[in-house]
């Protein structure tokens, strides 16, 4: 199991109901012998943590040595938030020696509540091979300390579940699902286990089966060919033989990008439906479902679609373990290949990609489903606007969309705007379309905070949107043509007068009413008719403003004219249903 810096600060906070909770399991010897405090308690627990980490087992032996401390107090120290220290000196390299005289201190309280704990992170972090996301933080735990811990530990904790990743799933599970290949291991755990091991099923009614690969298939094969071949053992050698393609192999090709072998697999028409559906709902022993991680690197659209087939369209808005939508993670930057990137790194094929994907399913499941929320509270759209895939082209399909209502639309972080500007790479593109078409209403909203979007904008940005913002609305009114009363288009003036007009109209007036102008009768020529360029550009604002505007409310006034229509057929089924009462 990894663990994050996230999940060290998570596990170095421990709560009094906790403390008071391990005081009362040991009794009345904590009551005799409890010496330190329990600031004082915490304190040594942080100071082991830091042992552990630096590998100072000398540090960690003298404080289990330490006879101006009680056994009890060590035990406390131990045992708090979930034998932590414990945990961390296998995790870490610790020797058997050293372990040894961790369990002469905490007895049969080693192995805590979940019993396989201990063995469970020691197998997890197996130096035999990289099982670990994030084995770079660790010394990898020898094969000596884990045959000592399974000996120790009995059939009893190996056939137990582990407590692991939100779910508890059961050690050899896990040992699979997460590549481990060793056939030690294997064999030491089947061994102590029994053929047991074999018939478990997790939470979700999974088989070990469904968390092998090719090469662990015939490493389990290979140990139940030493046993005596009875039906049983036969039976799950034909069963490992005869496997296809599992539930693990199907989730490796998303997660490597072999999205070829994924597409070939949907297709064939020689693999059920039902043993389809097995692979695609299975979550891996990270409790990630396949959909997400294909979502997660950007699958193309076609193999979409092909999900969406098999499995209807309602499998879209399944959410993972943290709340996440499919669209939270086809818009997240967190995945492997997106830390540390530049915008500059991504490819035009990823960005394509990605906005396909992202098309696609809300063509599915309407634009609302961008507003869907995790359990932090934050919405797909906040992801998709911080994404350094989403540009311009994209925010303007989206926008499209969900027209006047995504505008409007505010979470506890602000507005699309907020969104928008708290990326860390602003597209002041994104941000000038966006102020051009909401306006006030986006400019001015304020986040949970009390603070405008523009708190985030470099002074570059907040000079230009406040000079284009006051001068395309102090303009509006000048930049009407005289002659069609609509916003200039092609600004010309006439040189005699200085006023303005579009090209079309001043020029159709003159073929029809001849050389005065139709403001002030000055007479012109058609040599004095000049194109305007700086003013033009601002009329190009403005009329984009309005033009945006007016297709927005015009959505919007569809759907209040679609709202009307079905509060009044709601109206009339009322009253006749109340008229045949």
């Amino acid at each position: 199991m990894n663990t994050s810096s996230s999940d060290r600060k998570n596990e170095t906070s421990t709560s009094q109901e906790e403390n008071d909770g391990q005081e009362e399991m040991l009794g009345s010897e904590a009551i005799t012998f409890q010496k330190l405090t329990k600031s004082e308690i915490e304190q040594k627990k942080n100071h082991l943590f830091d042992v552990c980490y630096e590998k100072d087992w000398d540090a960690f032996e003298k404080f289990l040595s330490d006879e101006t401390i009680s056994k009890a107090d060590k035990k406390l120290v131990l045992l708090k938030s979930s034998s932590f220290c414990c945990r961390m000196a296998i995790v870490y390299g610790a020797s058997i020696p050293l372990i040894q005289k961790i369990i002469d201190c905490l007895g049969e309280l080693f192995f805590g509540e979940s019993g396989c704990t201990m063995i469970g992170y020691a197998v997890l972090h197996s130096g035999d091979v990289l099982v670990c996301r994030y084995a770079s933080d660790y010394t990898t735990v020898s094969y000596e300390v884990i045959e000592f811990l399974v000996s120790l530990g009995g059939a009893d904790l190996v056939k137990m579940q582990c407590p692991f990743n939100y779910c508890k799933s059961y050690l050899l599970h896990k040992y699979l699902g997460r590549d481990g290949e060793c056939p030690r291991i294997i064999s030491l755990l089947l061994k102590v286990g029994g053929l047991d091991l074999l018939e478990l099923q997790d939470d979700d009614g999974v088989g070990v089966l469904e968390f092998t690969n090719s090469t662990q298939r015939g490493i389990i094969i290979d140990y139940l060919q030493g046993l005596d071949p009875n039906p049983r053992v036969r039976k799950h050698i034909e069963s490992l033989a005869n496997a296809g393609v599992t539930a693990k192999e199907f989730f490796d090709w998303i997660d490597n990008c072999q999205f070829d072998r994924v597409r070939e697999y949907l297709v064939d028409e020689e693999v059920s439906k039902e043993a389809k559906m097995k692979c695609i709902t299975v979550k891996s022993v990270w409790f990630d479902l396949p959909f997400h991680k294909f979502c997660e690197r950007h699958g193309p659209v076609d193999i979409a679609k092909l999900f969406v087939d098999i499995m209807g369209t309602q499998f879209l808005k399944l959410k993972d373990r943290e709340g996440n939508t499919c669209l939270h993670h086809t818009c997240s930057d967190q995945s492997e290949e997106c830390i540390d990137y530049d915008i500059e790194e991504l490819d035009n094929e990823d960005f394509e990609r990605h906005h396909d994907l992202i098309e696609f399913i809300l063509s599915k499941t309407g634009w609302k489903f961008l507003l869907e929320t995790n359990e932090d509270d934050y919405s797909a759209l906040h992801e998709f606007m911080g994404c350094l895939r989403t540009d311009l082209k994209c925010v303007k399909s989206v926008v499209n969309l969900g027209g006047q209502e995504l505008l409007e639309h505010q979470g506890w972080s602000g507005t699309i705007l907020h969104y928008a500007s708290s990326r860390e790479t602003i597209d002041e593109e994104v941000i000038k379309y966006l102020v051009s078409i909401g306006g006030p209403l986006l400019t001015e909203a304020k986040d949970i905070d009390g603070k405008k979007a523009e708190c985030r904008w470099p002074d570059e940005l907040k000079e230009y949107i406040a000079f284009t913002t006051k001068t395309s609305s102090a303009l509006s009114d000048d930049l009407q043509c005289p002659i069609c009363f609509d916003t200039l288009f092609d600004v010309h003036i006439l040189s005699q007068c200085c006023h303005r007009f579009c090209k079309s109209c001043i020029t159709q007036s003159y073929e029809k009413r001849g050389n005065t102008c139709p403001v002030c009768r000055a007479e012109y020529s058609i040599g004095d008719v000049k194109k305007d360029p700086l003013l033009g550009k601002f009329a190009c604002v403005v009329k984009e403003e309005k033009d945006a505007k007016e297709v927005l409310q015009a959505r919007l006034s569809e759907s209040q004219k679609e709202i009307g229509m079905l509060r009044e057929q709601l109206q009339n089924a009322l009253k006749r249903k109340h008229d045949e009462l």
